[in-house]
C-alpha cells in the first residue's frame, strides 16, 4: 500500500470519528482514569479494572463515517468496586456511556485476596515449540507483538497491581507442523489465568450484559 495514501486515510478515519464524539484510546484512558479518581474520593479502595486493547489493530466503519451507529463492537474496559460489602459494575468505551450495576457474582475478590501474592509475582511464559533442525531437537520461542491484550489493574488499598496479558500466549499449537507449545500448560494453570477467567465468564454472561443500560456519548 502507498504509503502516503495509508496515511491520508488514516487521518481521516480520526477526523471523522472525532466528529461524531467518538474517543480516542488515550481519551478512554483518561475517562477510565477520572472515574477511578472520582471512586476514590468516595472512600472506595477496592477496585479492579478489566481492560482488552489490541496493537495492531485499525477499525474503521464498513459503510459511512460514524462507526458507533453501526453494529461494532469496539474493545471495552471494566471497572468492578466493592462498597458497603456489595459490588459494583460499569462498562466505558469509546462509544457510550453505561449505567452501573450492583452485581451478586463476586467471588473473584476472595479468589483474588486467597492467592494475591502468586498472583503478584507470576509471570506468563513466552510460547515455546520443540522443531527437528539437521537432526536434532531445538527449542524455537515465538512472541506476536500486534495482538489482542488484557491488562488488569488491582486497585486496592493504595497498593496498585497491574497484570498485562497476552492472547497469544494461550495458544496451544505453534510453527508450521503445530507443535504444542511446551509452556501452554504452565501459563493455563496460573492463578492469573484463574482470575482472568472468572472475569471473562463474569462479562461474557448475558444476564450480565443485557443488564447494562447505554447512552451514545
Amino acid at each position: 500500500m502507498n504509503t502516503n495514501k495509508f496515511t491520508f486515510f488514516f487521518l481521516f478515519q480520526l477526523f471523522s470519528f472525532s466528529v461524531f464524539g467518538q474517543l480516542t484510546q488515550p481519551q478512554l484512558d483518561s475517562l477510565v482514569n477520572r472515574y477511578i479518581q472520582n471512586l476514590h474520593k468516595k472512600g472506595i479502595d477496592t477496585i479492579c479494572i478489566y481492560n482488552e486493547y489490541c496493537i495492531g489493530c485499525l477499525f474503521h466503519p464498513a459503510t459511512g463515517s460514524n462507526l458507533c451507529a453501526e453494529k461494532f463492537s469496539s474493545l471495552p474496559t471494566y471497572i468492578f468496586w466493592r462498597d458497603k460489602g456489595k459490588t459494583f459494575a460499569t462498562r466505558k468505551d469509546i462509544c457510550f456511556e453505561y449505567s452501573t450495576l450492583l452485581i451478586k457474582t463476586d467471588s473473584f475478590w476472595k479468589y483474588y485476596f486467597d492467592n494475591k501474592d502468586k498472583i503478584k509475582k507470576e509471570k506468563l511464559k513466552i510460547p515455546q515449540y520443540v522443531e527437528t533442525v539437521n537432526g536434532k531437537k531445538e527449542i524455537q520461542s515465538i512472541n506476536i507483538y500486534e495482538s489482542i491484550y488484557f491488562q488488569i489493574t488491582f486497585d486496592i488499598a493504595n497498593e496498585p497491581i497491574i497484570k498485562d496479558i497476552n492472547s497469544f500466549f494461550f495458544t496451544r499449537e505453534l510453527g508450521p507442523n503445530e507443535e504444542l507449545n511446551i509452556n501452554y500448560e504452565f501459563n493455563k494453570q496460573t492463578s492469573l489465568n484463574g482470575f482472568h477467567t472468572m472475569i471473562q465468564t463474569i462479562i461474557k454472561e448475558e444476564s450480565f450484559l443485557n443488564k447494562f443500560e447505554r447512552a451514545l456519548r
